[in-house]
């Protein structure tokens, strides 16, 4: 009982046997991807499609105000040579004046930003999800000091206990209201156990307004490349979503934002292990000897990365089976934006590692060389496929922008002497035996079914 009281004790006793925590990392990371399947597959029964359209224009729309103030605040705090208590205040006062402009931004803007999306109905719930800003920012910076301190087994077993949490928060509340409020409530309950989170469980260095401006300065220096990057991923994150609800139902954003929760999934997974057990642990090495980068960029992460691609492979190749499985028949359809959208989880396996590991070395304009280059892919190709083939193109444009950017990450790998040709030839060479062994079982499948043997499902 004592060791249930005290989470601290507890983690303590089971660390020696969890190692570096990446082995909890990617077996909690799994069960909350199943526990995410089987919560889709609840919802989609309580929830029409339309309701994870509605919620998916509130997100889009917080999400756009996040990245066009984003300063690279976690990357920033993780790289820093010391991070003493006075940066660490500053980066905190910082995030915490931005939140409250968003919050007003976001407060006062609701029915713009609505009826840009044809959405007029949604202004309330953009209204209210304002709050969840000043929620994040009344938070301590417990977590990007436990990522830049390597708690990996802390910060994962709080983040699996907060996701139980906040999905069957979701599901209650979808089983009473049976609209898209359900989603909107699950987004407090997790922003408010956060908060709680970083006082109680990891707590974060003590709260104080400080603005140094030594600090200040620094963080300039390192966000002046990061800002205009992320003022580019808003196009490359939103267009398809602009796409959709602009020229489809509302119905049709939603079986794209069913598929992406299950991309973001894998995502997900992907950079909590990079930025949680990867970065860190190169950014050691590489202050204590730069010399031991190369043999470890691929070696500390080759077991994780094959699997991962494996994975990918097979959801690509058995996208529509899988949905036909899971969801019910409001939601046919998602299998190909599933598929399409997975692509980019799968070039991330080479490019995120790549981007974090350049960085570490000091060159902090690969962020925005790379972004620069997705929005020229998407400015050329996007209007080319629009009018070509529809706007449906365009999304699929969005989505193949990580796979055509893979040749730049690999020429940048090779300049910083991080390329190995055969350790990128094994994770493509992984993911396509698993699109194989799922295209074969999709195909398969959909013959019973043609040949009476199976149900159509």
């Amino acid at each position: 009982m004592s060791v249930v009281a005290d989470p601290g004790r507890f983690i303590s006793r089971i660390k020696p046997y969890l190692g570096d925590g990446s082995s909890l990392l990617i077996g909690m990371s799994g069960a909350t991807s199943i526990l995410r399947i089987g919560s889709n597959v609840i919802l989609t029964r309580l929830l029409a499609p339309e309701a994870y359209g509605m919620a998916a224009i509130v997100t889009s729309v917080a999400y756009v105000l996040v990245m066009m103030s984003d300063m690279g605040l976690r990357a920033y705090v993780t790289r820093h040579p010391t991070a003493d208590d006075k940066l660490i205040q500053t980066v905190w006062t910082v995030r915490l004046l931005r939140n409250v402009v968003l919050a007003l931004i976001m407060f006062l803007g609701a029915g713009a930003f609505a009826n840009f999306y044809s959405t007029p109905e949604v202004t309330p719930a953009i209204r209210i999800a304002s709050l969840l800003f000043l929620i994040d920012g009344a938070g301590s910076l417990w977590l990007m000091t436990s990522e830049r301190n390597r708690r990996v087994i802390r910060l994962t077993l709080i983040d699996f206990a907060r996701f139980v949490f906040v999905t069957l928060s979701a599901i209650a509340a979808a089983y009473f209201l049976r609209n898209f409020w359900a989603i909107i409530i699950s987004m407090f309950v997790g922003q408010i156990l956060s908060l709680l989170i970083s006082y109680t469980l990891v707590k974060g260095p003590p709260i104080r307004f400080v603005l140094d401006r030594k600090h200040i300065l620094d963080l300039w220096s390192f966000c002046r490349y990061v800002i205009p990057a992320s003022m580019i991923s808003i196009v490359l994150t939103q267009t398809d979503k602009f796409f959709l609800a602009k020229f489809f139902p509302l119905a049709e954003l939603g079986k794209f934002m069913l598929a992406s929760a299950i991309a973001v999934t894998i995502s997900n997974l992907l950079g909590n292990y990079t930025m949680r057990v990867f970065f860190p642990r190169f950014a050691e090495a590489h202050r204590n000897d730069p010399t031991k980068t190369l043999s470890m960029f691929y070696a500390d992460r080759r077991q994780v990365t094959l699997l991962l691609a494996f994975g990918v492979g097979g959801v690509i190749g058995g996208a529509d089976t899988i949905v036909r499985v899971l969801f019910n028949d409001l939601y046919i359809g998602a299998g190909f934006y599933l598929a399409i959208l997975c692509l980019a989880p799968l070039a991330k396996m080479s490019s995120l590692p790549t981007e974090n590991a350049i960085i570490t070395k000091g060159f902090i304009r690969i962020s925005l060389i790379a972004n620069i280059l997705r929005l020229v892919w998407v400015l050329v190709a996007g209007p080319i496929a629009f009018f070509q083939a529809g706007p449906l193109a365009v999304v699929v444009v969005m989505s193949l922008t990580e796979i055509m950017l893979l040749p730049f990450f690999w020429w940048q790998q090779k300049r910083h002497d991080l390329l190995m040709v055969s350790e990128e030839l094994f994770i493509f060479g992984a993911a396509a035996v698993g699109f194989l062994i799922g295209y074969v079982g999709n195909a398969a499948i959909h013959a019973l079914i043609s040949a009476g043997y199976l149900p159509s499902f």
